[in-house]
């Protein structure tokens, strides 16, 4: 797990996953999508949000062929700048021309600030995400204890 670069996210001021993904549309998201579907009831039962950032317009995210599967605690969020300010695009070359693509990666916020960063979207992966999550929001009562 790395320690991402200080950024500073005045409007998620609890602690919460925060998700880069990119178009809603392409399968590989869809699949990331479906995992934290599954991880939402466990994460809701500890009242920490969930966050899908994605570089889609609006009117793409709240078309009704991407609904499908949407879930109530998982906030969509359409953002391409705070993708940017990530670091998570990245610029490649195929036969000759320019493509932008959208690195995925999931971070832990705590009071403004990004915390854990981890690379790889998996089970194992959204795990470590939810204890570290976890032991922040309750960080008070582990001290005490």
């Amino acid at each position: 797990m790395n320690k991402p670069k200080s950024i500073k996210l005045y409007n998620i001021k609890e602690t919460s996953i925060l998700v880069v993904l990119d178009s809603i549309g392409l399968e590989k998201t869809l699949a990331y999508h479906d995992m934290f579907l599954l991880w939402s009831p466990t994460f809701k039962n500890v009242d920490i949000p969930v966050y899908l950032i994605f570089p889609d317009t609006i009117k793409e995210l709240n078309n009704p062929n991407n609904k499908k599967n949407f879930n109530a605690f998982i906030h969509y969020v359409s953002d391409p700048m705070l993708i940017e300010r990530l670091n998570c695009v990245q610029e490649k070359f195929v036969f000759g021309k320019k493509y932008n693509v959208i690195l995925p990666r999931m971070y832990v916020v705590h009071d403004n600030n990004l915390i854990f960063e981890q690379k790889r979207i998996n089970n194992k992966n959204i795990k470590k995400l939810y204890i570290k999550g976890i032991e922040l929001k309750f960080e008070i009562f582990i001290k005490k204890n």
